[in-house]
């Protein structure tokens, strides 16, 4: 016992005195080059959804990019597969090789087996304990291609307290969380919650750590150390104690400031939402009507026998909510609109997005959409439209949402999406949860499209406004 306590005292005297170095430390004002990669996973194919790590990376991608930051990708990287992340490492890894600081957020499901941790992508489906190292992401590996510079500070967020979504598979030692492990030089690390305790679901959608570390970020006067102790203290308040962050560090410049680089103009501070008290205040001049009238991006992509990687057209695309009346039932109903619009190919269509309300329609919600083609449309019309899909970036692989596209007149579809529980769950999640709809188009001369559309604000704001009025019980029923 003697010998355990005197190992304790070791322990707890050597941190005393990194803490005091650290926080001694005087760095520079801010640094030169800051690259972080964001990652979050949410919608699983094989494992349980979960409804905050893709809008909790979304949330902190913003905040690190108006403190500097470049984010590798260009955004948030959102439900990413194995191979997804093996390739965002790498593009991170080449990004960092003359960073000063490199940072990397993940929020998803982590897992530790006898103390090795380990990331979930999106395919993950392991059925034993060998299957872990070639499905999952060994987390040392990730620390691994954060290697080769003397003088960068890495920081790791690691937002992955959540339940083990493969239990019932029964492999031995398989459990839920990381576990405490060994700290890479030069590093701080920080875990969302105790090993073997799961995070909390705070406002607006975002989990409580990730809204108070965005927060804490915004306070651009606090030192790094400084940033990390106000979202642990935050946490532990909002939650009673029932969740409690902590960090792990070796040697770093915990002095260093991450102001805003001046040569990156940020939103201002005091512009931004308070996630923690649960509001958003309005910018200036800003109104709901305003933000519906600005055209987001839509982009078609056709077959082009001259080019095998075919030919990008850009367009423009505008969201807002209607109350029309059902056709079927005669009710009010209020549907999300989008109209788009592809001028260099002279398409134009609408989108209408509606809660079914007929109960002999064996569908959850209906997408009719329609065409306006021009005279000389290229391809001589849309012959089908064989679905729906949900991405994350334009540039990414699309998830199908469930259901079946079939053809009412020339130029106008009908999607139907599956009420079958499991699937109408998923669907909400996509449709929620990605910002990017790509639609496949089969032309009259077989030729083939994919039409890719953002929501942006104004699509995320109706979204949000028309899934709340569908979650409300129907009047009289």
């Amino acid at each position: 016992m003697r010998r355990v306590i005197g190992q304790v005292e070791q322990l707890l005297s050597a941190s005393i005195l990194v803490v005091v170095a650290i926080l001694t430390m005087t760095g520079p004002a801010a640094a030169d080059k800051r690259v972080a990669l964001v990652i979050g996973n949410s919608i699983h194919e094989r494992a349980p959804l979960l409804d905050e790590p893709a809008a909790d990376a979304r949330l902190l991608a913003d905040r690190l990019a108006q403190l500097g930051f470049t984010v590798s990708g260009g955004a948030a990287q959102i439900d990413v597969d194995k191979k997804g992340f093996d390739r965002a490492l790498a593009e991170f890894r080449g990004r960092i090789a003359d960073a000063d600081v490199a940072l990397i957020y993940y929020a998803g499901y982590g897992l530790n087996l006898n103390g090795a941790n380990y990331l979930v992508p999106i395919d993950a489906a392991p059925t034993k304990a060998a299957d872990l190292d070639t499905e999952l992401r060994d987390l040392n590996a990730v620390l691994r291609e954060m290697d080769g510079s003397s003088r960068r500070q890495n920081v790791v967020i690691l937002d992955a307290f959540r339940s083990n979504p493969f239990e019932a598979r029964g492999i031995a030692g398989l459990a839920a969380g990381l576990a405490p492990m060994r700290v890479p030089a030069r590093t701080m690390m920080s875990f969302a919650a105790q090993p073997g305790t799961v995070g909390q679901r705070g406002p607006d959608g975002h989990g409580v750590f990730a809204a108070a570390l965005a927060e804490a970020l915004q306070q651009t006067d606090k030192h790094l150390i400084e940033i990390f102790n106000q979202t642990d203290l935050a946490v532990e308040r909002l939650t009673k104690g029932t969740q409690q962050p902590f960090v792990m560090f070796t040697l770093i410049d915990g002095g260093t400031q991450w102001s805003p680089i001046a040569s990156k103009p940020a939103t201002p501070v005091a512009s931004q939402p308070n996630l923690l008290a649960g509001t958003t205040p309005a910018q200036p001049g800003e109104s709901a009507a305003q933000d519906a009238r600005t055209a987001g991006l839509a982009v078609l992509y056709d077959e082009d026998p001259t080019d095998p990687k075919g030919r990008r057209y850009p367009g423009s695309v505008t969201w807002r909510t209607e109350t029309i009346k059902d056709a079927q039932t005669g009710a009010s109903t209020l549907v999300i609109r989008a109209d788009i619009d592809v001028p260099e190919r002279k398409m134009k269509l609408t989108i209408q997005l509606r809660q079914n309300r007929d109960p002999s329609m064996p569908a959850s919600h209906i997408a009719d959409v329609t065409f306006r083609l021009g005279p000389d449309f290229p391809g001589g019309g849309v012959s089908s439209l064989p679905g729906i899909l949900m991405k994350s970036d334009e540039k990414s692989r699309g998830t199908p949402l469930a259901g079946l596209a079939v053809k009412v007149t020339e130029g106008s579809f009908l999607v139907g999406l599956s009420n079958v529980v499991a699937d109408r769950e998923r669907n909400e999640q996509l449709l929620g949860g990605r910002e990017w709809f790509d639609i496949p188009l089969v032309y009259m001369n077989q030729r083939r499209g994919i039409l890719a559309i953002a929501k942006g604000p104004s699509g995320d704001k109706a979204f949000a406004e028309a899934f709340a009025a569908w979650d409300r019980p129907v009047a009289g029923k």
